[in-house]
């Protein structure tokens, strides 16, 4: 594994003919992305194992592979590895529940920005949140970038990947745990609304919100009072400002 850094290139690499195919054939390893010289027989086994994973492959030119792996001898094969294992939507909910406490998610969809995601794991650690649902895509994944941009909260935040975002708020309305959308144009306040109940809060991406499927699934719609000219948040100041106005009330009623 090497690393490799860059606005738009991955920071937590594997590279090599053999190295990559074990990578893919071991259900432990998290791959994001694959990336190859060509498409040509060599390496229709690493392409098979792809689809069947459900991985996104591209082809790339040599210049762009050196620039990936960070090393010229990659043998026209660089894929992106997840910077930790991922749960899935009903472990997460298996491992909330054995918790004495109201759970506390965080549902992303369609998250890109890493350091937007590793900013929202810090502001879930230090509210004292179980976890953050992402979902499997046209969502940034859990990349090296966003390890560092999270300032090892990673390693202390469950993170579950679903293939269905609506499913999973419908997983744990089914567990009685509350879904709330934070939604700009929602007519309520998320101060006036009970936030010490189980809880999994829902957040749209950075452009366009959460997306209409998903928002109609939801319990309840609120907004984050806003007092000057702009409208908006970033989504991870969003997160964070929310979490805590959930644990204000949490801390008030103990």
């Amino acid at each position: 594994m090497a690393p490799h850094a860059g606005n738009d290139e991955p920071t937590s690499v594997l590279y090599g003919f053999h190295t990559v195919t074990e990578a893919l054939q071991s259900p432990s390893r998290v791959i994001e992305r694959l990336w190859l010289a060509k498409l040509d027989g060599r390496f229709f086994p690493l392409t098979r194992l792809a689809k069947e994973r459900h991985i996104p492959f591209s082809v790339e030119s040599r210049e762009r592979l050196d620039r990936l792996a960070g090393d010229r001898h990659h043998q026209g094969v660089v894929a992106n590895v997840a910077a930790k294992q991922y749960f899935d939507g009903e472990e997460l909910l298996d491992e909330v529940e054995q918790r004495n406490v109201p759970s506390l998610l965080v549902v992303l969809d369609q998250i890109q920005d890493p350091h937007n995601l590793g900013a929202i794991a810090r502001s879930v650690d230090a509210a004292g949140g179980h976890g953050i649902v992402i979902p499997k895509h046209r969502a940034v994944g859990l990349t090296a970038g966003v390890a560092k941009a999270s300032a090892g909260a990673l390693e202390h935040v469950p993170i579950a990947r679903v293939a269905n975002t609506g499913k999973f708020v419908e997983q744990c309305q089914k567990r009685r745990i509350n879904t709330i959308a934070l939604d700009a144009e929602a007519k309520t306040s998320y101060a006036d609304v009970d936030l010490t109940e189980s809880l999994a809060l829902v957040f749209g991406s950075e452009g366009e919100g959460i997306r209409p499927i998903v928002l109609k699934k939801c319990d309840d719609r609120v907004r984050i009072p806003m007092l000057g000219k702009i409208n908006s948040l970033n989504v991870s100041v969003a997160v964070a400002v929310t979490l805590f106005e959930v644990a204000r009330q949490r801390a008030g009623k103990t």
